[in-house]
């Protein structure tokens, strides 16, 4: 009579240890790489309604200060012809100076209001410029805690030396870095070089306008003394008449 078998049996579902590695780290390279590209959908909604969002607000802000500045060039234009009937002739005048300034001052804040909506639209434009950069960049050593799988080191081959005096190119991924790097840098560059020109272009528009409100000023004084020397005529032509 035959003796049973004492050696255990392995269990069917057992795998050998690097398999379970490989499986192991598998899973964990497509979490890795599978939760970015969920999140990021949510997040490009949200940025291209952030943005159309501040549009419609510079929009708007732009539309009302233009609005504001043709209500006080409109106003001031309507109440000059009519300080001329009156007596204050000056004192109108400068009130109506006054209350075109302060509707003038009103659309400034809401154009300023404006100019921060599309600085901070530029600020993240460049952020986001930079994220995609270090996202380019070469991809780092796993992270600690994943166990590496059991791959057999390959064979040692032998590696051709270079030939002498030989000009070896850069690799077609440095060549690409060095050329977006320099894109973003021309980029950069134009945006920089249109703020300038739009800080340039408000500068020349408020000097523009302080030199029309001089001159405005001036025309009106001197206006205002010809009326004055024609009224000291007339009461002196009135005068010599009542005299004779």
């Amino acid at each position: 009579m035959s003796r049973p078998s004492l050696t255990p049996t392995a269990p069917l579902n057992s795998a050998p240890r690097p398999a379970r590695a490989l499986l192991s780290l598998s899973a964990a390279v497509l979490l890795s790489l599978s939760a970015p590209a969920l999140a990021q959908a949510p997040a490009d909604t949200g940025a291209s309604s952030q943005t159309a969002a501040e549009n419609a607000r510079k929009a708007e802000l732009n539309a009302q200060a233009k609005a504001l500045r043709n209500e006080a060039e409109a106003t001031f234009v309507a109440t000059e012809a009519g300080c001329y009937q009156k007596f204050l002739v000056n004192r109108c005048i400068d009130q109506a100076r006054q209350l075109r300034l302060d509707t003038i001052k009103r659309a400034r804040a809401l154009e300023a209001e404006a100019r921060q909506i599309d600085l901070a639209q530029r600020q993240r434009a460049a952020a986001e410029v930079q994220a995609a950069q270090r996202a380019n960049a070469p991809a780092a050593q796993p992270a600690p805690g994943v166990p590496a799988p059991n791959v057999p080191a390959p064979a040692a081959t032998a590696t051709p030396a270079p030939a002498p005096d030989g000009d070896v190119g850069p690799s077609p991924e440095a060549e690409r870095i060095r050329a977006e790097r320099a894109r973003n840098a021309g980029q950069a560059a134009t945006g920089a070089q249109a703020e300038r020109a739009a800080r340039d272009a408000e500068r020349a528009a408020k000097r523009a306008e302080t030199e029309a409100e001089a001159a405005a000023r001036a025309a009106a004084a001197e206006r205002d003394r010809a009326r004055y020397e024609e009224r000291i005529r007339r009461h002196e032509e009135d005068q010599a008449t009542k005299k004779k």
